[in-house]
């Protein structure tokens, strides 16, 4: 059974870890497609978020060569913040079969605090990379917890570099090398529109 796989985020800015993670779930067969989501307005976020339109442009310089991967902006145009629970929803509507929500493991440790997240589990699969600083206890007892509420879960052997967005928005605020965190038309993109701070 052929299943869509969906990778959200804020990509602000999309960077190499991204990259990673995206080429290793392209290689998993059931993956007939994936469905790369910039957010809108992540309720788990604060501070200032960069513009939708940077965001996508650097998503599409960022992974353009990415086999299966497709750029969905379904998440852009929902009113209000961007709830998973909502565009699930959204994607049932349109006929997109069998999707599955790829998330890192802090993620699926704190699900529960996720909005309506036992609906969540109803309207997809979730498929669990590793992070750094999160056992294999914590996410073992996570999959148990989430299954008994009727949840299919999948953990990943694979842990992405250990890059965060915000790790790279630092270091441009304070002048130093991003070329090892960014693709380098990226990192170009935000040299000539002057984002974070960059001059």
């Amino acid at each position: 059974m052929q299943k869509t796989a969906i990778f959200g985020g804020t990509f602000n800015p999309p960077h190499l870890g991204h990259r990673f993670m995206l080429e290793s779930i392209a290689n998993i067969a059931d993956f007939e497609k994936i469905l790369v989501l910039p957010a809108k307005i992540p309720p788990h976020k604060s501070g200032e978020i960069l513009s939708a339109e940077h965001r996508v442009n650097m998503c599409r310089i960022a992974f353009n060569s990415v086999k299966k991967a497709e750029l969905c902006l379904d998440e852009l145009y929902l009113k209000g913040k961007s709830y998973t629970v909502n565009t699930l929803k959204s994607f049932r509507q349109k006929n997109i079969k069998n999707p599955v929500l790829v998330i890192g493991g802090d993620s699926l440790v704190d699900f529960h605090k996720w909005y309506m997240y036992e609906e969540i589990l109803s309207l997809a699969e979730l498929c669990v990379y590793k992070r750094g600083g999160i056992s294999d206890e914590q996410l073992y007892s996570a999959k148990e917890r989430l299954e008994k509420l009727g949840g299919k879960i999948t953990l990943l052997d694979i842990c992405p570099p250990e890059i965060s967005s915000s790790m790279v928005r630092d270091a441009f605020l304070k002048g130093k090398d991003c070329s090892g965190f960014l693709n380098p038309l990226v990192l170009d993109y935000i040299k000539e529109n002057a984002l974070y701070k960059q001059t």
